[in-house]
């Protein structure tokens, strides 16, 4: 039998005193081995380095590393995880948030079968903990479509539906994913642009618009904790930068011909997105939509172009519309669009060589 594949564990870090040993910890409690573990220290500027250092003198077991990069300034979670990602030896790469702990020990051992059953270039597993504690933490049965699990399968199989699912939901848990190294350096990884917002959202729609298989898992493996400093409870902050990543995949999916078709796969899961209203948490998206389809009209003759204008109308007097700078918004977007990062995978977006065949 040959060596067996070694799997990363990348943890971005900053002022993650309070929660880094329990998060290191979960890892060394992996029974799959061998495990590397890589802690991107960003930039803090309390004791977790001292916290990661005591841990790095007691790993328990051969075939597990634990190591820490300290990159210096604070440049967000996504820089972070592209530094541990780039700097990772294993031909599979697992992420966990500093606050979040993995709570089942066969989470990697389980999920790296999974990954090479299914021939996934990615995967991630479909429900989670959540809570302040692991005391009181209660079970997360995510879905794609609100009320309606049954139909995640459909989301999982087509990366179409579901890139176009996640310009208004993101069911899928970061903490929870793995992804091949070389998935990675063939197709990208995150934006250091989108700093500490939806930098797993983009990450997934990019994957989701080329096509690359995904696999999910039954099960929840892993503790999301919820406390007062993380970065989902700023909602406004959430809502402009989840705006703008996925501004960037739709003017992109226009230029290339493609967002009619998908708009018509998409057509009858619109009515349950406008009636559970997520469509107001994504005001500039909505109406980039509404508007597309009002200007092509003759594509689109199953769309009742009353409800779309109804639609439309309510979606430019709600709050969220209102409270968001179209002028701040617009430049903020075009650096988005010019970003390193984006500007490769529309590279790989535009080239016909290569799409559908990964």
């Amino acid at each position: 039998m040959g060596e067996k594949d070694i799997v990363s564990i990348v943890i971005p870090a900053y002022n993650a005193e309070r929660f880094i040993k329990e998060a290191v910890t979960s890892c060394f409690n992996q029974t799959y081995r061998p495990v590397e573990i890589v802690v991107v220290n960003d930039g803090s500027t309390d004791s977790t380095v001292g916290v990661v250092n005591d841990l790095s003198k007691a790993v328990p077991s051969s075939g597990l590393e634990l190591e820490m990069i300290d990159i210096g300034e604070n440049k967000g979670a996504a820089n972070a995880l592209n530094v541990g990602f780039s700097k990772a030896k294993g031909a599979y790469i697992c992420w966990l948030s500093a606050d979040d702990i993995f709570i089942d020990r066969k989470k990697i051992e389980t999920q790296l079968a999974h990954v090479n059953k299914a021939k996934a270039l990615w995967s991630y597993f479909r429900d989670f903990y959540s809570g302040y504690s692991l005391s009181n933490a209660n079970l997360v049965r995510s879905s794609y479509l609100p009320r309606l699990r049954f139909l995640d399968s459909l989301f999982i199989r087509s990366s179409d539906l579901r890139l176009m699912l996640l310009l208004f939901k993101n069911p899928l848990n970061g903490s929870s994913a793995m992804i091949r190294k070389k998935c990675i350096e063939t197709y990208g990884q995150f934006d250091p642009i989108t700093r500490n917002v939806d930098g797993d959202g983009d990450l997934w729609m990019r994957y989701s618009a080329l096509g690359l298989k995904l696999s999910a898992l039954r099960g929840a493996p892993v503790f999301y904790r919820e406390h007062t400093t993380q970065t989902s409870r700023r909602k406004a902050q959430m809502m402009y930068g989840c705006e703008l990543t996925r501004m960037r995949i739709l003017l992109t999916l226009e230029k290339e011909g493609n967002l009619t078709w998908l708009i018509r796969k998409f057509a009858p899961f619109f009515p349950i997105i406008i009636n559970a209203k997520k469509h107001f948490e994504r005001p500039f998206v909505s109406e980039f939509l509404f508007n597309y389809i009002l200007d092509h009209r003759r594509e689109f003759n199953l769309v009742s172009l009353k409800y779309v204008r109804s639609c439309l109308s309510n979606l430019k007097n709600h709050q969220n519309y209102l409270s968001l700078d179209k002028n701040r918004f617009t430049r903020d977007l075009e650096s988005f669009v010019k970003s390193h990062t984006f500007k490769k995978f529309k590279q790989l977006y535009e080239d016909p060589q290569w799409r559908r065949q990964s």
